[in-house]
C-alpha cells in the first residue's frame, strides 16, 4: 500500500472509538476488512504442539506414567497417546516439517514424567533428556527458534497418587524442582519458555481427573499453579537470566468475551466479569496486582453465602505473596480461537446460556453471577460447537489486556487454530479451504492488532503441525496443516494446502502487497467470511455452492496488486468505517 493510503488508514484509526478496555469491534466494515503489510522484523511464525498429543512412546526408554497416560488407558477409552504421532521417533521429520513450512519456531511441550518418571529429581531420565536435547539441537541446526512449554497438561501419575495433584502445595516445590532442573539442561539453547499452558483449562474444566463437585478443589489447584509459576520464573530470575539471558512466560487461554451493547455500563462490566473469571483468574496474580480480581472474590463470597458455605473456598495469597506473584512474566502468550457475547443480567443469576445451540464456559464458572453468555447473529461455527468464528477476537484481547492491566511487555499469539470433526479412518481432504480461510482471517488480525491498535505481538503459533490426539477426542478432531495416518503404524504425514498457505504468510511475514498469497486472500476474502467456508469441518455436511473458483496454488499465483482501496470511494468507506459511532 503507498504512503498516501497508509496515512488515510492509520488516521482512521486514530479516529476509532473504543469502550475504554473494549475495542469498539461492531461496525462490520471495519471489523472485517483486509489489512496489507508486514508485521515487524523478528516476528515468529510457528506451530504448537504438546507433549502427550505428539510424542508416543509413552512406556518407551524408561518414561513414566502421565495422567493422561491414565486416563487413556481406562476400560472406557482407546489410548491414542501410546504412539500418537510417533513425535518420540520421527522429531527430525516434524522439524523438517517446519522447515518445509518456512516456519522460524517451534512451540513443544517437554514431558515431564518422559524426564522424572516419578515425577521427583530422584530419578532422572538419560533417555528422555536425550530425546530432548537432539529435538532442540536439530531445531537449532535448522534456524528454529524453540519456545519451550514445561507444563501442557501431563501430570506424573506418580504425583497424582501420592500427592493428589495440584492440590497439593507439595507439588510447588516439585514443579520449582523440575523447572530448575529444565533450565541448567537445556537453558544454554533454549531462549523462551512458558511455566504451564491454559492453566484455566487444566484446572476448572479438567481439574487433574478428580471429582470435585463445589469447586473446592479446583480454586486450590489454581492457588498452587500460579505459586508454582511464580518460583520458577524468580528461580530463573535469580539462578539463569544473567548467564542464559532468556525470558520466561506463561500461556493463559480465554474466550474473548465481547459486551452485547458496549454503550451500556451493565454489559461492559458484565463482560469485564466474564473474562475476570476466565482470563483474570491467572492473569491478575502475575500481570496484575498480585492477586485474585476483586470481583472474583466478592462473587466467590457471596455465592457460597447463600449456599450456607461461612468460608470462601478461594484461597488468599499474604501480602508477601501477591508482591512475590506481580510480575512474574517476561511475556504473555494467549491462546485464543473464539469469542462469546457477553449480557448483564439480575446479579442473583449465576452465568448461564441463553441457548443450547454452543458450548457454554459458564458450567465451569460456578460462582460468576450476572451474565447472559451467548453468540452473535450469523455467527457460525467450526468443527464443534465450542469453536465460533470470530477474528476479531484476536484485537478484542489483546486490546482488553493491554488496558485492563497497563499490561507493557510482548504478547505472543501461542495458540490460533482450527478443527474438522474427521474420523480418522476415512480418506482425508487435503484440500481444506477452511483452514486457509482461517490463517487468512486470523493472520491478518494480528497484523492488524500490531499496525492499528500498537500492540507488541511479536509471534503467531497455528495449533497445530499435524493432526494429533485431540486429548478425549482422540484423532477424530484434525487441526493439523498435516494429514497424519492414524490406520499406518508409520504415522505417515502428508501436507494439506493450508500448509502451503501459512508457509507463505510466514515466509512474507504478514501480507505485503507483492505477496503471492495475498492475490488469493483478497479473491477468497468475502468467502471467508461467510457459513459455507466453514461447513466441510462438521458432520455430515454439503459441498458449498458459491465457492469461488479455484485460485492459482500459492506457489505459482501472479504477484497481487499492490493497492487495497483506489480512489476517493475506498477513503471513505475506510473513514465511515473506523469513525461512525
Amino acid at each position: 500500500m503507498t504512503a498516501f493510503y497508509w496515512t488515510i488508514f492509520l488516521l482512521a484509526a486514530l479516529c476509532r472509538k473504543t469502550g475504554g478496555q473494549f475495542l469498539d469491534l461492531k461496525n462490520i466494515t471495519a471489523r472485517d476488512a483486509f489489512l496489507s503489510g508486514t508485521l515487524p522484523d523478528g516476528f515468529l511464525w510457528g506451530t504448537a504442539t504438546a507433549a502427550f498429543q505428539i510424542e508416543g512412546g509413552w512406556d518407551s526408554g524408561e518414561k513414566g506414567p502421565s495422567i493422561w497416560d491414565w486416563y487413556s488407558h481406562l476400560p472406557q477409552n482407546v489410548p491414542w497417546g501410546d504412539v500418537a504421532t510417533d513425535s518420540y521417533h520421527k522429531y527430525k521429520e516434524d522439524v523438517q516439517m517446519h522447515v518445509n513450512t518456512s516456519l522460524n519456531s517451534y512451540r513443544f511441550s517437554i514431558s515431564w514424567p518422559r524426564l522424572f518418571p516419578d515425577g521427583t529429581n530422584t530419578t532422572i531420565n538419560q533417555y528422555g533428556v536425550d530425546y530432548y536435547n537432539n529435538l532442540i539441537n536439530e531445531l537449532q541446526n535448522n534456524g528454529i527458534e524453540p519456545l519451550v512449554t514445561l507444563y501442557h497438561w501431563d501430570l506424573p501419575q506418580k504425583l497424582k497418587e501420592r500427592y493428589g495433584g495440584w492440590v497439593n502445595d507439595t507439588l510447588v516445590e516439585m514443579f520449582e524442582n523440575y523447572a530448575r532442573f529444565c533450565f541448567t539442561t537445556f537453558g544454554d539453547r533454549v531462549k523462551y519458555w512458558t511455566t504451564f499452558n491454559e492453566p484455566w483449562s487444566f484446572v476448572a474444566a479438567l481439574g487433574d481427573f478428580n471429582n470435585d463437585p463445589d469447586y473446592t478443589m479446583k480454586y486450590k489447584m489454581a492457588h498452587n499453579v500460579i505459586r508454582a509459576h511464580a518460583r520458577a520464573w524468580h528461580t530463573y530470575d535469580d539462578d539463569f537470566r544473567s548467564a542464559q539471558n532468556g525470558s520466561v512466560g506463561i500461556v493463559i487461554s480465554s474466550i474473548w468475551g465481547e459486551p452485547a451493547d458496549l454503550h451500556n455500563p451493565a454489559d461492559r462490566q458484565a463482560a469485564t466479569n466474564y473474562m475476570e473469571f476466565f482470563f483474570g483468574w491467572f492473569a491478575n496474580p502475575i500481570i496484575g496486582n498480585g492477586d485474585y480480581p476483586d470481583v472474583m472474590k466478592r462473587m466467590v463470597r457471596e455465592s457460597r453465602l447463600k449456599q450456607n458455605q461461612t468460608v470462601s473456598p478461594l484461597p488468599e495469597f499474604t501480602e508477601e505473596e501477591k508482591m512475590y506473584n506481580k510480575g512474574t512474566t517476561d511475556f504473555l502468550g494467549i491462546n485464543t480461537y473464539t469469542a462469546r457475547i457477553i449480557s448483564a443480567t439480575n446479579e442473583t443469576q449465576t452465568c448461564h446460556p441463553d441457548n443450547h445451540n454452543f458450548a457454554s464456559a459458564c458450567g465451569f464458572m460456578p460462582d460468576l453471577m450476572g451474565v447472559k453468555e451467548t453468540v452473535g447473529p450469523g455467527w457460525f461455527y467450526m468443527g464443534s460447537n465450542i469453536f465460533w468464528f470470530a477474528p476479531w477476537n484476536i484485537r478484542g484481547i489483546l486490546h482488553f489486556v493491554r488496558e485492563r492491566y497497563r499490561y507493557t511487555k510482548p504478547f505472543y499469539l501461542s495458540e490460533v487454530g482450527i478443527g474438522e470433526t474427521y474420523k480418522y479412518h476415512s480418506p482425508p481432504n487435503l484440500n481444506d479451504t477452511w483452514r486457509m480461510c482461517f490463517y487468512m482471517t486470523y493472520a491478518n488480525e494480528a497484523l492488524k492488532a500490531v499496525k492499528l491498535d500498537g500492540v507488541d505481538l511479536r509471534g503467531f503459533y497455528a495449533w497445530t503441525l499435524m493432526d494429533n490426539v485431540e486429548w478425549g477426542s482422540g484423532p477424530d478432531l484434525a487441526f493439523g496443516l498435516y494429514h497424519t495416518n492414524f490406520t499406518h503404524p508409520s504415522r505417515k504425514r502428508t501436507p494439506k494446502r493450508s500448509q502451503g498457505l501459512y508457509g507463505s504468510i510466514a515466509r512474507e511475514n504478514g501480507f505485503p502487497d507483492n505477496a503471492i498469497h495475498v492475490r488469493m486472500t483478497r479473491e477468497w476474502w468475502q468467502w471467508c467470511h461467510m457459513d459455507e467456508a466453514y461447513a466441510p469441518t462438521r458432520h455430515g455436511y454439503v459441498e458449498p455452492t458459491n465457492k469461488p473458483a479455484p485460485c492459482p496454488s500459492v506457489s505459482t499465483a501472479p504477484a497481487a496488486q499492490s493497492l487495497m482501496f483506489t480512489g476517493i470511494l475506498g477513503i471513505l468507506v475506510v473513514l465511515v468505517a473506523f469513525c461512525s459511532p
